[in-house]
Formats: structure tokens, C-alpha cells, sequence
């Protein structure tokens, strides 16, 4: 399953991933990012994690 999460100036890479931690989505674990300008694809096989994650950010 991949999500779309927006990026900004306060919300950068180094943030989701963090975000992405406190969820139990590692990359390359258990995820994959890819990056775009403002956005990151995020996919991983865990998709309650991956929908939770995205909700909460």
C-alpha cells in the first residue's frame, strides 16, 4: 500500500521519517520513501501502520 504525504518548509523529510519511526516503519526494513518535491510516497506491506502514520501527520 503507498500514501502520499505532503511536505514543507515544517514538515521535512527528516521529520517523517521520525514520524515514520514512532509508527514501527523503518526504512528499508518495512518501507520505502520516495521523495518529490513536496511530497513523499511512502509504501509498505503494514497498512494499518502506514494508514495510522498518515493520519496522524
Amino acid at each position: 500500500m503507498t500514501f502520499t504525504f505532503p511536505l514543507t518548509e515544517k514538515r521535512t523529510v527528516e521529520e517523517l521519517l521520525k514520524h515514520l519511526a514512532e509508527y514501527k516503519l523503518n526504512c528499508p526494513t518495512n518501507c520505502v520513501v520516495s521523495v518529490k518535491p513536496h511530497v513523499a510516497h511512502v509504501s509498505s506491506m503494514n497498512a494499518f501502520a502506514l494508514g495510522t502514520a498518515r493520519t496522524a501527520w
